[in-house]
């Protein structure tokens, strides 16, 4: 690939800066430095963004590009000295034109492709990050679930909420007493770099929403968990969360799956409800009893979706939404 000036030019509309382009295979370009990947060596990069016949090519041979050093990419805009240079790059890039989703493999891959990216894989029962550790990091579920739990001096645990996979869950701790995350079942995840508001100069514009709608969504789940351990009784309690469980678990917002696998043991649904491990044995068989549900080796089977829907008052809409 080969390269020659073609002088000062205006290349295109909403660009308003004058500075010198280039013709490689004769396409006019930006001599470009990959601030963000590094390992691209400060080729040449299109003024689209892309490169045809390139073999550093992070993602469907698109990159994210950083013009210079000193500028910051956000969401499609390259910013920098005074001249804000507008580029298709910011959902393109990643393979990201549709609404925020992880329903597929081009997600993960745009995901890990990000600065900073590193998999991570943390077996069962192993802790995340601690209650008095100082962590920031956004966790991009690839398969396994996760607990939030808050200890108390007691030694009793409540799961104050889940992460399961192909969600996103916000880890802040400040190094004080909060809670603590907790591998339920072997995960693998891809982490991003925290604090959480420091995303927004650094990822492109869908991937700052997904990040808002984790947090959204977050917040909408742990009201509904205080009014379920505070207001609903065990049953009704029991069932609003197993069919929560099955809409997070099915990713679908308009149907219910017949059964879901779910690696919770009695005693960590229990943490989850605020009951003991035999009161929770015992809903269970209530549940069982009366055709709605059922949860044996793993696996929760939903036999009644409209009388599991009536007896929990169960609204997805905080989920759906």
């Amino acid at each position: 690939m080969t390269g020659k000036p073609v002088g000062h030019c205006r290349p295109g509309a909403g660009l308003r800066s004058r500075r010198s382009w280039h013709s490689v295979d004769g396409v006019p370009v930006r001599r470009a430095i990959l601030a963000q990947y590094p390992h691209t060596g400060g080729k040449a990069v299109p003024k689209c963004g892309t490169l045809q016949c390139h073999l550093d090519e992070m993602i469907d041979g698109t990159f994210y590009v950083v013009v210079g050093l000193q500028l910051k990419v956000i969401g499609g805009a390259i910013m920098g000295g005074g001249y804000p240079e507008q580029m298709n790059l910011s959902k393109q890039a990643l393979g990201l034109s549709r609404e925020p989703t992880l329903a597929d493999a081009s997600w993960e891959r745009g995901v890990s492709a990000l600065p900073g990216a590193v998999r991570r894989r943390y077996p069962a029962n192993t802790t995340i990050a601690g209650e008095h550790h100082a962590r920031a990091l956004i966790l991009v579920m690839t398969g396994g679930w996760a607990a939030f739990a808050k200890t108390l001096r007691n030694g009793s645990r409540l799961i104050v909420d889940l992460a399961l996979p192909r969600e996103i869950a916000l880890i802040q701790f400040a190094g004080e007493a909060g809670e603590t995350v907790i591998a339920l079942s072997d995960v693998t995840a891809i982490e991003l770099p925290g604090p959480v508001h420091t995303c927004f100069s650094r990822y492109p514009q869908s991937i700052c929403e997904a990040i808002v709608l984790a947090e959204a969504s977050r917040y909408s789940r742990v009201t509904e968990h205080l009014a379920g351990v505070s207001r609903r009784g065990p049953v009704e309690r029991t069932a609003h969360f197993l069919l929560e469980l099955a809409c997070r678990a099915h990713r679908s917002a308009t149907s219910y799956p017949e059964r879901f696998e779910c690696p919770l043991t009695q005693a960590e649904m229990a943490d989850a409800l605020g009951l003991s491990a035999v009161h929770v044995s015992r809903v269970l068989k209530e549940l069982r009893e009366s055709g709605l549900a059922s949860f044996r080796g793993g696996v929760v089977e939903l036999h009644d979706h409209a009388g599991l829907i009536k007896t929990a008052g169960f609204d997805r809409s905080y989920i759906s939404s």
